[in-house]
């Protein structure tokens, strides 16, 4: 055996049917794993289904890998406490349809806005705009990528539907020759859907990607992929789930309180470790009437010639609650999100401003990426335009408070200059044009018949400036 010490463990039982449930250790133990050289290992409830380290071999999340970074979304609160949030602040986008002039239409005669707008209020039958919105963001943050599948009635119409295709799912056989390529159908040669033990082919136009990530380009990449930022996460992702493995030892079964060994120590009967029978005996008795949660007693008598060595430790002196911290930090400066976003207790300065970079930096950058690929999918080169919209979010009000402060002053400026015959009205609408939206090429706009009739007023003396 690689690890002699563990012949001495009482905790530790060899040859044990891997899918048996342990004894009744109630609520404490739930089941039984084996490891690489087949010793068998009593594992809690919380530590169940989560990556762990044992016997050397090393079970852990590659966040290299796609299905692992899936899984990752499970069993690392942090990440996916980071992303679920960048989630929810990017459904909180109002979607408008605009031609190319920022003008919204009710109708242009064929009922393409109408069809245009239902498609983005309800996607598919089980997700609602912002429901789906919410998870394009997440898988983007997550995986760096976002396939979205379209399905349309003709292929010349509006789609009925759009579906997010899980990536790892997703697979897109690359040409090895894409440098004199234009078009995608010329990049990629097929594309499919792992779908159970089915592969769904999917033609150029049924589909679409939005991506944040860089793209693989080698001659030894046959599949298209990505290279994201989560790919660097594993490390912390990993640490997180060990010490909660080891928070949950020692909050549901007490900790390591020591260890049970035999106490022979050379005697005629030589040095000799507990035979498997008695580890069965001392681990029944312990399990069904000692320890610290939900015991009767914590104090083993036994007539056994065993001794006991103490193990003293807590989570306190391991630091465990500090890679809680340490993990979201990592993975929100990965991300390029301020942690105050997440920190309940911060105050509501730092909150706010933390809310407003998040908008500025992360989550309107990403609509506007994601909007030009739906855009291009749905409508083509025509002149219509999807956007988001974040205007209406408080922490982004105060932005505009502080531009409303910034415009009056400005205003009272230019006016001072233009009744002072400094400049003319046209050029005082030039300047105002930095702070509202004005053309500064066409400044004059809706109101050109009326300055210009105020200025030649003025020339002719018939009107005094004020």
């Amino acid at each position: 055996m690689k690890h002699p010490l563990l012949n001495k463990l009482a905790f530790w039982k060899s040859n044990w049917n891997i899918s048996s449930k342990s004894f009744s250790m109630v609520r404490n133990v739930n089941a039984v794993e084996k490891d690489r050289v087949g010793n068998i290992w009593y594992i809690n409830a919380i530590s169940k289904g989560l990556q762990h380290l044992i016997g050397g071999k090393s079970d852990v999340l590659d966040m290299l890998n796609l299905a692992d970074k899936r899984k990752a979304l499970i069993a690392c609160t942090p990440f996916a406490s980071v992303i679920e949030r960048c989630g929810s602040m990017f459904s909180n986008g109002r979607f408008y349809v605009t031609d190319k002039e920022d003008n919204e239409h009710l109708d242009n005669g064929d009922n393409k806005y109408s069809k245009i707008r239902a498609l983005l209020k309800r996607p598919n039958p089980i997700q609602s705009g912002k429901q789906f919105n919410k998870q394009v963001e997440i898988t983007l943050k997550t995986f760096g990528f976002c396939p979205i599948y379209t399905f349309r009635a003709l292929r010349s119409e509006i789609p009925v539907s759009m579906w997010i295709i899980p990536p790892e799912l997703f697979h897109a056989e690359v040409d090895a020759n894409i440098w004199k390529k234009s078009k995608l159908e010329d990049v990629i040669k097929k594309a499919w859907i792992e779908w159970g033990s089915e592969n769904i082919y999917i033609e150029s136009d049924e589909y679409f990607i939005v991506s944040d990530a860089s793209a693989n380009i080698s001659v030894t990449e046959q599949e298209l992929s990505y290279r994201h930022i989560t790919d660097s996460l594993s490390r912390p992702v990993n640490n997180w789930i060990s010490q909660m493995i080891a928070r949950g030892t020692l909050i549901v079964d007490g900790g390591p309180k020591g260890v049970l060994c035999n106490d022979a120590n050379g005697d005629i009967y030589g040095d000799n470790s507990l035979n498997p029978g008695e580890i069965d005996k001392l681990n029944e008795s312990f399990k069904h009437k000692y320890g610290v949660v939900g015991k009767l007693f914590s104090i083993l008598v036994t007539t056994a010639n065993v001794k006991w060595v103490p193990i003293t430790g807590n989570s306190e002196d391991l630091k465990l609650y500090q890679e809680d911290e340490e993990c979201r930090n990592a993975i929100c400066n990965a991300l390029g999100l301020n942690p105050n976003v997440l920190i309940s207790d911060s105050t509501y300065d730092n909150q706010n401003g933390a809310k407003r970079d998040a908008y500025q930096d992360l989550v309107i950058p990403d609509s506007e990426n994601y909007c030009e690929a739906l855009t291009k999918a749905i409508v083509g080169d025509d002149e219509i335009i999807i956007r988001l919209d974040y205007t209406h979010i408080s922490v982004l009000q105060e932005d505009k408070k502080s531009a409303a402060s910034a415009l009056s002053l400005a205003s009272n400026a230019v006016r001072n200059l233009y009744n002072d015959g400094i400049i003319t009205l046209s050029e005082s609408r030039k300047e105002v044009a930095n702070y509202i939206d004005i053309d500064p090429d066409n400044p004059e706009g809706d109101f050109k018949q009326e300055s210009q009739l105020i200025e030649n007023n003025i020339k002719d003396g018939t009107q005094t400036e004020n």
